[in-house]
């Protein structure tokens, strides 16, 4: 079980990363790129790396807890099966 909800989180956290990896920008705009040619004007791209980062561990964290969460459910469900056995008929 513990394999699986590391694995889970591990998968989470990427999925975080990959969003806001893909959404970020990192190169001007069409619009900025027309007007870096005005002299004196430079296109300002953000830095994404905290945002990755926190979307990172978000997924991580997210995905960790949903997984231990489903784990739990399913112990405790196995566990109640188990100890009610069916009854023998005489």
């Amino acid at each position: 079980m513990f394999v699986a909800i590391a694995l889970s989180g591990a998968l989470g956290g990427l999925i975080g990363y990959s969003l806001v990896a893909t959404t970020c920008p990192d190169t001007p705009t069409r619009a900025e790129q027309l007007l870096e040619q005005i002299r004196g004007f430079h296109a300002q791209i953000p830095s994404c790396a905290w945002k990755e980062f926190g979307a990172a561990i978000g997924g991580t964290i997210v995905a960790a807890i949903g997984a231990a969460t489903i784990a739990i459910l399913v112990l405790r469900a196995h566990s109640e099966w188990r100890s009610h056995r069916p009854r023998r008929a005489a």
